[in-house]
């Protein structure tokens, strides 16, 4: 982790190994950058009387896929999976990742998940893969990210979760980076 301060007008590259912290004019932002995304989002705002911090440079944010976007095959695939729990009479949380192989992607689920309607744990935590999104649903309860999510998703990836499986299934999508979020819309990621 570094610090930077933004007083040219040109943003140098980060010299960080996992993420670097940008005090800006308009706030502070956390960067980072992988394999697969390379991301400058606001982690805080400047309150008060004095918005804005004079002789630093304004800063907006990005996110940048680094790859193409993820086929929208791939979402339907892990609804599919998430619905097929449903056949059980009890619709338990599922777990897949989005992981980069051989110049595409693939959905690979873990086949040792302990699954409720609650949760879903997996004693695979690293597949050795390119992992470029962590999906789980919520089963029948509306797609959020849980108190639970925001202690487990603190690696550099996107992070989805589905709910209403059965009903009326809508996703939610956020970038994650080392413990801070941003939502993403599903557009920015799929086609």
């Amino acid at each position: 982790m570094t610090y930077h301060v933004h007083q040219s007008p040109v943003l140098p590259e980060s010299d960080a190994i996992y993420y670097q912290y940008v005090m800006a004019q308009n706030g502070v932002f956390v960067r980072a950058e992988n394999e697969f995304v390379d991301a400058c989002v606001k982690v805080a705002s400047f309150k008060g009387l004095a918005t804005i911090i004079r002789g630093l440079q304004p800063l907006a944010g990005w996110v940048r896929l680094k790859l193409p976007k993820i086929s929208l095959t791939l979402l339907d695939a892990a609804l599919a999976d998430a619905q097929a729990g449903a056949s059980m009479s009890r619709l338990d949380e599922t777990l897949s990742y989005v992981v980069w192989r051989n110049d595409r992607y693939q959905l690979i689920s873990p086949n040792d998940q302990q699954a409720s309607p609650t949760s879903v744990v997996s004693k695979i935590v690293e597949l050795g893969e390119t992992v470029v999104m962590d999906m789980h649903s919520h089963g029948a309860a509306s797609p959020y990210f849980s108190s639970t999510d925001n202690l487990d998703e603190t690696r550099l990836r996107f992070y989805a979760v589905l709910g209403n499986v059965n009903t009326n299934p809508r996703w939610l999508f956020r970038l994650g980076i080392y413990g801070y979020w941003v939502e993403i819309s599903q557009d920015a990621l799929f086609a």
